[in-house]
């Protein structure tokens, strides 16, 4: 609330100095033209600066109401976004299991996709080059959504 507050004095006293400072300016019509032509930003600084900390002060009071997001890097070089709900529906649905899964569920089935993906595992087993890569693919797919499912788990608690 007060942010608003000192935001709003600001901008209101940036159209009041501007409209102060464009008559002081334009008082000399020459001068007012020789600004205009060859320095305009001058004509708007006074504006620019309190307009610009005016809407910073409304800013501030937009970020700190408690709605931000938790972005993790991700081994495919995006962010993720992990903020509630959207993005682990996907994440639960890799690891084959339900949104109201225990922790230790999650753990149980990313673990049984480790046994079944792993690319060393695979080659053990003898399988080609070219699932050999895609267990690679499948298994990072695994890792992030484990990650952001525990993440998300920890943020709860």
């Amino acid at each position: 609330m007060f942010n608003k507050i000192i935001g709003t004095a600001l901008i209101i006293s940036a159209f009041v100095l501007e409209i102060s400072w464009l008559t002081l300016c334009f008082g000399s019509v020459i001068v007012g033209i020789v600004l205009l032509i060859f320095a305009p930003s001058i004509l708007l600084a006074p504006f620019s600066i309190l307009f610009t900390l005016g809407m910073a002060f409304f800013a501030k009071e937009k970020l700190n109401n408690g709605s931000y997001y938790h972005y993790q890097y991700s081994n495919n070089y995006n962010y993720t976004n992990y903020s509630s709900g959207g993005g682990l529906k996907r994440y639960y649905k890799i690891l084959g299991c339900e949104e109201g899964d225990s922790l230790e569920k999650v753990k149980k089935a990313y673990k049984e996709l480790s046994r079944k993906y792993h690319p060393d595992l695979m080659q053990s087993r003898g399988a080609d080059d070219k699932e050999i890569e895609s267990a690679k693919r499948k298994m990072q797919e695994i890792n992030e959504a484990y990650s952001a499912i525990k993440n998300s788990f920890k943020q709860a608690a």
